[in-house]
């Protein structure tokens, strides 16, 4: 059982996308799923766990960095139809700080929320 999600490591020089690759083998994926079926149900149930709240995290960083982008794409050309339509004799170049501000701003408050759940079952363990 150890042995077999041992193999399922990749060694140090390999790249994240050759795990991906070797997945596609169905003798490395029945090699896993042996492995998967040989735990006591209690360590499996940590292992499905673990893996919900990694695509749960994930889902959530998504959506931060789609929002982020839409803020800071918005912002940009609402900051440009600003400093266009202003007088010239006015300085608005602080107008492009804001885009970055608030989508700096959204990345810093997604992380918070994808961390809180993994404090929440480092807690819970």
């Amino acid at each position: 059982m150890v042995t077999a999600m041992a193999q399922a490591k990749s060694p140090a020089g390999d790249k994240p996308g050759d795990l991906a690759q070797r997945l596609e083998d169905p003798a490395f994926r029945q090699q896993i799923e042996q492995a998967i079926s040989n735990m006591p149900p209690e360590k499996a149930a940590q292992l499905v766990e673990m893996l919900e709240v990694s695509l749960r995290r994930r889902k959530i960083e998504l959506v931060g960095y789609l929002a982020a982008a839409a803020v800071l794409l918005l912002g940009m050309i609402g900051a440009l139809y600003y400093y266009g339509s202003s007088d010239r004799g006015d300085f608005v170049g602080w107008v492009f700080l804001l885009p970055l501000g608030l989508a700096g701003g959204i990345m810093m408050l997604v992380g918070r929320w994808a961390d809180r759940g993994r404090k929440a079952r480092a807690r819970k363990t």
